[in-house]
């Protein structure tokens, strides 16, 4: 599993008397945990804290840290500075592993430590309750991608693995990798007359989603969740750099009432990125599933899911019954001392009448 660098407590400016003077630093709280909170990383490793000026990125100060293993949170404080260095404009700071100059989402690749970056912030007003985090994808240094998600301990509206796994899988598929699914890859891959109608369920931060525009050229993705999450995704959309023709929106979607005019769309492709977890809805997931097919036989359903419980089974059991067939791939994940994790992926169609 992958971990994440997360603020309990965001970046702020902390103002101490000094002499006639005042001296400043930078203070906040991290944890590095898995993306359910429920598990800190139990390595050792060296941090590098950086503050920059926003929106310049000018590098204002560094400093070295240490994470241990055992570790729950770990307090930050930089300085001291002086009232002039500090000056009135906003400031960043960034939280990362030391010699980890980037965060890459490749075939079997990815980060073990994500890093975290502060919206930002100023004297007279702290961060907000925001992390980013800044991926390249593939291996072009030039494909970078941004994505915003709410920090603390809760778990809503967070970068769950199965979404880091679904943009590393989706990478390969567009750049023609076999991986065992030919009705997603002709999909993706095959020129088109029109753009590629996709909608994803349970989207979070929209990060699959905005994702697959960057990706691929004439492409139309319809974002839906529960309204939380329209303020974070609306953030993400707005930094957003898809591809020619191509774009995303977001709307809100109730599983178990899904509205006739979104049923009666011709789709190409349905995303659902870790949305299995919660058994008690499932039934509901598959049955939206199910309507929207309806309309749409020859469309591709993409699920990426980390297996946490013995009850998600039931999620397979209500996709065989509803005439779902699957064809499943993995995507590795690092995890710490040196292992691995797996993330399935299953491409799902109707079965023929």
């Amino acid at each position: 599993m992958v971990y994440y660098i997360r603020f309990l407590k965001p970046p702020t400016w902390d103002k101490k008397k000094k002499g006639r003077g005042y001296e400043y630093y930078i203070t906040s709280l991290i944890t590095i945990t898995n993306d359910l909170g429920n598990e800190f990383l139990a390595e050792d490793v060296e941090l590098c804290y950086t503050w920059v000026r926003h929106p310049q990125l000018q590098i204002k100060a560094q400093k070295l840290d240490d994470w241990e293993a055992g570790s729950r949170q770990l307090p930050v404080i930089m300085g001291p500075f002086t009232t002039n260095m500090v000056g009135t404009g906003e400031s960043c700071f960034k939280a990362q592993v030391l010699r980890i100059s980037e965060d890459r989402l490749k075939t079997n690749g990815a980060p073990l430590v994500v890093a975290a970056f502060s919206a930002p912030f100023s004297v007279s007003k702290g961060a907000p309750a925001l992390v980013e985090r800044q991926f390249y994808v593939g291996d072009e240094r030039s494909t970078r991608f941004k994505v915003w998600e709410e920090t603390g301990n809760s778990i809503a509206r967070h970068l769950w693995d199965a979404a880091l796994a679904s943009i590393m899988f989706l990478n390969d598929v567009t750049k023609g990798a076999d991986v065992g699914m030919p009705a997603l890859t002709q999909l993706l891959t095959s020129p088109r007359s029109s753009p590629l109608q996709v909608i994803e369920l349970g989207t979070g931060c929209g990060m699959v989603g905005i994702g697959l525009t960057t990706m691929i050229e004439n492409c139309e993705v319809l974002l839906t969740d529960m309204p939380e999450a329209a303020e974070i995704v609306q953030r993400n959309l707005d930094q957003s750099k898809p591809k020619e023709n191509s774009v995303a929106k977001f709307q809100t979607l109730d599983w178990a009432e899904p509205p006739s005019e979104l049923c009666d769309k011709s789709l190409d492709l349905i995303l659902v990125s870790d949305c299995t977890y919660n058994s008690d809805s499932q039934p509901a997931l598959v049955s939206c599933m199910e309507r929207l097919v309806r309309t749409s036989p020859d469309a591709v359903v993409l699920v990426a899911l980390k297996r946490r419980h013995e009850s998600e089974a039931v999620f397979f059991e209500l996709m065989t019954t509803a005439g779902f067939v699957p064809q499943q791939a993995n995507v590795k994940l690092p995890t710490q001392h040196d292992e691995s994790d797996e993330i399935q992926m299953y491409s799902y169609q109707r079965r023929a009448e």
